[in-house]
């Protein structure tokens, strides 16, 4: 519940915090899910903006969960660049309405250059959303995992590679799930090295076979 005090934002520190790791620092992060704002609603988001802006607009993350706030008042304050996390879950304040169409202001998001990530975390993937949202043309910018140690021994995460293999099975193409965890993340995240095989880029290269297998 980090963002339930707003004494706890220090947006001088955070200023600090950048200058000293510029190459570390890839952007910020902002948790707007009630159990996290506590009674504060939107204003920790409106917060994160303008530190966003105090800080050479460095990309912001936005983890949307259970509301207050409602997902409609954080995607009308989000801009281009930005992130949406969580996007596929299936808690009341996610991104489809309850007739099963993309919420009217996610749409704008999207038309704004908003981004969407999966993070998928131990309760923010709801397969039917996906399902969904995938088949309306609402296809994520970036897979990932939102993994840590419980969710990687106990599941249901356990790998960014399980992670993908979701997205494949859910209908996606193998080079749009590699796009995604690649050149699209590093776009992203604003990393100009990262991402492609390409002369001039990081040697940073993964190995893998497809598996198909029955399932029950």
């Amino acid at each position: 519940n980090e963002l339930a005090n707003m004494a706890n934002i220090d947006a001088a520190a955070v200023k600090q915090a950048v200058q000293r790791h510029p190459d570390f620092i890839v952007g910020l992060k902002a948790r707007m899910s009630s159990s996290v704002v506590g009674e504060n609603g939107i204003t920790p988001l409106a917060r994160a903006k303008a530190i966003q802006q105090e800080n050479g607009d460095l990309p912001l993350m936005v983890h949307i969960g259970n509301n207050p706030p409602n997902l409609d008042e954080i995607a009308d304050l989000l801009s281009r660049g930005d992130i949406i996390t969580h996007c596929y879950n299936g808690k009341p304040n996610r991104i489809l309405n309850p007739a099963g169409e993309l919420r009217s202001s996610i749409t704008r998001a999207l038309q704004r250059g908003v981004r969407l990530d999966v993070g998928h975390g131990t309760a923010s993937f709801s397969f039917e959303v996906a399902r969904r949202a995938i088949a309306l043309g609402i296809l994520p910018h970036t897979i990932s995992s939102d993994i840590y140690c419980r969710n990687r021994i106990d599941g249901p995460v356990r790998s960014l590679a399980l992670v993908m293999s979701k997205f494949l099975a859910i209908g996606m193409t193998l080079p749009q799930v590699i796009a995604c965890v690649t050149v699209s993340a590093a776009e992203g995240l604003r990393l100009s090295r990262k991402g492609r095989l390409e002369v001039g880029f990081d040697a940073d290269l993964t190995l893998f076979r497809l598996e198909h297998r029955p399932t029950l």
